[in-house]
């Protein structure tokens, strides 16, 4: 019994719950399905399933200095374009391929202050855009639009 309540409290059932930095993961899961998957596993089973993922490699190749910029949800010029991702998950905009540029939408009021969102209709206050510009896999500028 003491087995089944311990196994219950290792899976998440909100990517809130999840400690970092495996809530930076679960947004940058690239499906709804898999991301319900990842809540329902155990702490010990997400590293080798974010293995699988090819997030796992993309998080340790990344230089120790933008691994704990990304935990404190810092991007900077120079950074690699996961660092971002890890930082403030996936963009609200996303063009080009070689060349890309990712918008990310930042509720600057509201409940949500501070928190990046696909939509600014989810801030509940007001919003504020950021742009990345993205070269070889490296972030090259950042612009604060508003």
């Amino acid at each position: 019994m003491g087995l089944l309540i311990s196994a219950q409290l290792a899976c998440a059932n909100s990517p809130d719950k999840l400690p970092p930095p495996y809530k930076q993961f679960y947004y940058n899961l690239p499906s709804e399905a898999q991301k319900t998957e990842y809540l329902k596993l155990d702490d010990s089973q997400r590293e080798p399933y974010l293995k699988q993922t090819g997030l796992w490699d993309k998080w340790t190749a990344l230089p120790a200095e933008e691994r704990k910029a990304a935990m404190q949800g810092d991007v900077k010029v120079g950074f690699h374009e996961f660092a971002a991702f890890m930082a403030w998950g996936p963009p609200a905009n996303s063009q080009g391929s070689n060349d890309r540029t990712h918008t990310y939408i930042r509720c600057s009021s509201g409940p949500k202050r501070g928190k990046y969102v696909i939509n600014n209709l989810d801030c509940d206050g007001t919003s504020s855009e950021i742009e990345l510009t993205i070269q070889d896999d490296v972030i090259v500028e950042i612009k604060y639009l508003n």
